[in-house]
């Protein structure tokens, strides 16, 4: 079973579809939230769910715009949820304007389970008066480490480029290592921008070498990459947030990538996808 997380622009909020093929999705509770935002901002944009070292879904979602912290809840069912936390990620940054699109994996070596998201950090400067929506910043991968989503480490650069990436999404690779993809955020927000696109990087250990970008594998203008097995294959989603669609390709190798129809639900913003086997059904409400 797969499910898929994500907001609306008009509404801030978790909202679910799932899927039993990995190709038509289904919204659940007619398309409305099942989870609104009850601390900071109180906006649940990017949500992203995994599964923690409790065997509870974990709940990770960007807390508005400008905000360091990010925001956390627990699920044993995705339906009813824990009080909702603040991670003060960056709060002790210096500069830290922001903390966007957070999301985990599991380093099964270590059992240590990595936060990533994306932060500008501009010692000296302010969030205020700042177009985040509309006007790209000078953004890296950011991440964090924890073994049971309590204690944290401090938190440290984890992907460099030399140039503004935002939305990296992770994914284990069967045959070990990871694939990350990311968005390159240099360019403008217009159809004919270059950049603004998907690209791709393997690793085997979180933080060490990776390899040379590989992209873009995707069309431009499109962000919040997510990753999931189908079968044999990977599937990739993207959102083409300008034209208000998502788009989707698939790979048998993680390096050639083509173009794949799914049905996901309308109005969808940075979604991800969570593969859940612990779930008999999840049906519409």
């Amino acid at each position: 079973m797969y499910v898929v997380s994500y907001f609306t622009n008009a509404d801030e909020a978790l909202h679910l579809a799932y899927s039993h093929d990995g190709e038509d999705f289904a919204t659940v509770n007619g398309g409305r939230p099942v989870l609104r935002g009850t601390v900071g901002t109180g906006r649940l944009r990017d949500p992203f769910i995994g599964v923690g070292p409790d065997g509870l879904f974990h709940l990770l979602a960007t807390d508005g715009w400008t905000s360091p912290r990010i925001v956390h809840a627990t699920s044993f069912d995705l339906l009813n949820w824990s009080a909702q936390e603040l991670l003060p990620v960056m709060v002790g940054v210096e500069g830290a304007l922001n903390a966007w699109a957070p999301e985990f994996f599991l380093d099964r070596r270590t059992g240590l389970y990595h936060l990533i998201w994306s932060s500008v950090v501009e010692a000296g400067s302010t969030a205020e008066g700042r177009d985040f929506e509309h006007v790209g910043q000078n953004h890296r991968i950011w991440h964090c480490t924890t073994e049971d989503f309590r204690t944290f480490s401090a938190p440290d650069v984890f992907f460099d480029p030399g140039h503004s990436v935002i939305d990296a999404t992770v994914q284990e690779l069967d045959g070990g290592g990871f694939l990350m993809a990311y968005k390159d955020e240099r360019g403008t927000n217009d159809l004919a921008t270059a950049h603004k696109d998907i690209h791709l990087i393997t690793f085997d250990t979180p933080g060490g070498p990776c390899t040379s970008s590989v992209g873009p594998v995707t069309p431009s203008v499109v962000e919040g990459p997510s990753i999931f097995r189908r079968g044999d294959e990977l599937v990739m989603i993207f959102d083409h947030f300008l034209e208000g669609r998502y788009g989707a390709a698939h790979s048998k190798d993680g390096v050639d990538w083509e173009p794949v129809s799914l049905v996901l639900p309308p109005g969808m913003r940075h979604a991800s996808v969570l593969e859940a086997p612990l779930l008999a059904s999840l049906p519409p409400q």
